[in-house]
């Protein structure tokens, strides 16, 4: 793959990705928190949570400046979120935060989120210190031996009224309605 394409504009104005690879900072306590934490969030598309200083990160992403200076979000397209648009990337790809994603990508509030990222970012080590753990390989969410460095991909449908629901849902959690019938 060749080196990604930086970008600015929000995932709503490309292509819809199908895949995303979220390039982290491992040496970073808070980082790894934010990994775990996006580890168990149930997400619409696939995401791979890649070491930023790993050989497979440098085979992929070369040299890339930014790799494990901010937190970048590669899709499979090759284009690249750097710093606050690969946290909004991030959110967008989870079921629960993708509408916060949209709404903090526009205009009026694009800049606070913008500035909320930049004020975590630039004190991370002061908050890992608080959040974090000094195990590298630490998780919050799973026993180390059954985690795995990729979320999985949740399956979803529509209600009749087009609500997004989990595929093994029964009812809608929104309006109450049955699950459609498979045809």
């Amino acid at each position: 793959m060749s080196a990604p394409t930086a970008i600015a504009s929000p995932i709503g104005a490309l292509p819809e990705p199908s895949r995303l690879t979220v390039c982290y900072d491992e040496s970073c306590a808070l980082c790894r928190r934010a990994r775990d934490w996006l580890l168990t969030q149930p997400c619409l598309v696939e995401v791979e949570l890649l070491a930023a200083g790993s050989p497979e990160a440098a085979r992929r992403y070369g040299s890339a400046p930014w790799l494990g200076h901010d937190l970048v979000v590669v899709d499979e397209h090759g284009n690249a979120w750097i710093g606050p648009g690969a946290f909004l990337a991030c959110m967008w790809a989870t079921a629960r935060y993708r509408g916060w994603a949209f709404r903090l990508a526009r205009p009026s509030m694009q800049p606070h989120a913008e500035r909320f990222f930049r004020w975590i970012s630039k004190r991370r080590d002061r908050l890992g210190r608080w959040v974090g753990r000094d195990d590298e390989e630490s998780s919050w969410c799973e026993p180390a031996a059954r985690r795995v460095d990729t979320a999985p991909v949740a399956r979803f449908i529509t209600c009749p009224k087009d609500h997004l629901m989990p595929a093994d849902a029964n009812y809608c959690t929104r309006c109450g309605s049955a699950r459609p019938r498979d045809t």
